[in-house]
């Protein structure tokens, strides 16, 4: 699997819908699966998910697993372990695919929060106890923020990476670390 694969104008057409997101998020966590298998988890048909992998396939995030299966049974498997996505280098002509894959990203960050609170109450204590929505507020300028997400990703890259191929080490969970930078309040930050 390599490393990550970057939205452009010219593949971002494969993530403006937001079951795609889902879809390639599961593939990264969770490894190779059938169209069953994935539409079964997320309440759909294999028929009408069908589409969605063809699209996945065709901008090249997704690829057939060809060891895997058989004839009826086809599985796949994301070709890249993350995204990167640069909006402000997006081609002008791609700006509208653009802001759908954003949306697809917004709606796939609270399905995961949603489901981590509600399924939270099953999980072992210390899972419980590590379960973090913290916030903190800065004032930073546009040049200070470029650079806190630079270091806050250059930190969760030091931590072991999720390798669906290898397995689970004994003792981990799959953990999702997500940040965000975005400006607050309302007018334009001076």
């Amino acid at each position: 699997m390599q490393p990550s694969i970057t939205v452009t104008g010219e593949n971002v057409k494969a993530l403006t819908h937001p079951l795609r997101v889902q879809v390639l998020g599961l593939l990264r966590t969770y490894g190779p699966a059938t169209a069953t298998a994935l539409a079964r988890r997320l309440g759909l048909t294999s028929g009408a998910l069908s589409y969605h992998l063809r699209q996945l396939e065709r901008y090249g995030f997704i690829t057939e697993d060809t060891e895997r299966g058989n004839e009826r049974d086809r599985w796949w498997q994301a070709v890249h372990r993350s995204t990167t996505f640069d909006a402000q280098s997006m081609d002008p002509t791609a700006a509208e695919a653009g802001e759908a894959y954003e949306l697809g990203i917004i709606d796939a960050l609270h399905r995961s929060v949603t489901r981590a609170h509600v399924e939270k109450a099953t999980w072992p204590a210390a899972w419980q106890q590590a379960f973090d929505l913290s916030d903190v507020l800065l004032e930073l300028t546009p040049e200070e923020a470029e650079r806190l997400g630079q270091d806050l990703l250059a930190l969760l890259q030091s931590y072991p990476q999720r390798d669906p191929d290898r397995g689970p080490r004994p003792g981990t969970w799959p953990v999702e670390a997500r940040f965000q930078i975005m400006p607050v309040g309302q007018g334009t930050p001076s």
